[in-house]
């Protein structure tokens, strides 16, 4: 499951990776207003109304909507369009294998942010497989989120972190491409800040990565890349035993994940 607008570059992306998952016929999108609206052949769409953007509407929609997936599924998984989860394939065949000997609950993922390296001569082509061309990455407490579920969510804004106990699994990796590739995220970045955020949202900050000025996003980039080190990112992941604190430089994502995605 996944709320989108207007994302022309990552649903389509989204709907490959997660039908290879569970199947085209078990994706659900929820079009939040887009125009023209969402129709993706074998994939079941639901329109809701546009109107104001507010995190904490965000999460009411999505509970009601795993709920109703829940009475219909032993697991819901659920991500923006720019998530994309992969169970390590040295230790499963595939999602379902995984999920099946898994305990009820809900699943905690290993965030990575996917970085650009800032090389303006190797351009990111979306046709092909994202990981060979972006194998450096961030690991982040915030895209460490519990996302995979067989019980009902009680989710924080943002959908980073929940109320209900979860179980923080080194075998399901979140790759989050928000920062894949500059031109895309700075194009978005244009949309996000321009949309009409509810006054609760701005006041509490929620969103706010969103709406940042071009130079602040530009610089928080910048910063990433300064931070290259030797080594991947399951080097530091084996150290690392608090989602809530995960972090790492810029290094390697693990060479078992780069034909996943």
């Amino acid at each position: 499951m996944t709320k989108a607008y207007q994302e022309r570059t990552m649903l389509p992306l989204w709907v490959r990776h997660y039908e290879k998952l569970v199947g085209r016929e078990n994706l659900l999108v929820l079009d939040h207003g887009s125009s023209p609206a969402i129709s993706i052949g074998g994939v079941r769409t639901e329109r809701l109304p546009r109107g104001q953007v507010d995190e904490y509407d965000y999460i009411e929609i999505l509970s009601v909507w795993q709920r109703k997936l829940l009475s219909e599924y032993d697991w819901v998984i659920t991500t923006d369009t720019d998530e994309f989860i992969v169970p390590n394939p040295q230790l499963f065949s595939s999602l379902t294998a995984m999920l099946r000997d898994t305990p009820s609950g809900t699943r905690r993922c290993v965030g990575c942010e996917v970085i650009d390296p800032g090389n303006p001569t190797q351009p990111l082509d979306w046709s092909l497989p994202i990981l060979r061309q972006r194998p450096l990455g961030v690991l982040s407490k915030w895209s460490s989120k519990p996302a995979v579920s067989s019980v009902p969510t009680d989710w924080m804004p943002g959908l980073h972190t929940a109320h209900t106990p979860s179980i923080f699994d080194h075998a399901l990796w979140l790759f989050h491409l928000k920062y894949a590739d500059e031109q895309y995220l700075m194009e978005r970045l244009a949309l996000t800040r321009a949309l009409d955020w509810s006054a609760r949202s701005v006041a509490e900050g929620l969103g706010g990565s969103h709406r940042v000025p071009d130079i602040a996003m530009r610089r928080a980039m910048e910063h990433y890349r300064s931070t290259i080190a030797p080594g991947t990112l399951d080097d530091v992941l084996s150290k690392q035993s608090d989602p809530d604190t995960l972090t790492s430089p810029m290094m390697a994502i693990p060479d078992v994940f780069l034909d996943c995605l």
